[in-house]
């Protein structure tokens, strides 16, 4: 009965032994593709890196545009707004024109 207990010790050590070379074995094997996902993982973080940076200045030069943009919204509506008071500015001209004419012929006569 004894050898039953070495001959079950030494397929315990066989297979321990067979676990350990077959587990090298898998490691060696995979150490090819994981250095290739490591690649893969530092190009796509490059290119994110990339991404938010032309994310940061496409969002600069949308607020410089819409900076430019309201800025000429109230450039044209000024010019609309003097340009309503022309009609106003003219009469109050042409009265102080006719007031000044009149005045002139007071004082000369």
């Amino acid at each position: 009965m004894e050898w039953i207990g070495w001959i079950s010790l030494a397929i315990v050590i066989g297979a321990l032994i067979y676990f350990g070379i077959s587990s090298f074995s898998t490691f060696k094997s995979m150490k090819p593709k994981i250095e290739q996902l490591k690649a893969a993982q530092t190009r796509i973080q490059t290119e994110t890196e990339k991404i938010k940076s032309e994310t940061d200045d496409l969002k600069v030069h949308q607020e410089h545009l819409m900076a430019d943009v309201d800025h000429a919204k109230q450039a044209v509506a000024l010019t609309i707004n003097e340009t309503k008071q022309i009609p106003e500015n003219a009469k109050f001209l042409a009265k102080t024109a006719v007031d000044s004419t009149k005045n002139k012929k007071t004082v000369n006569a």
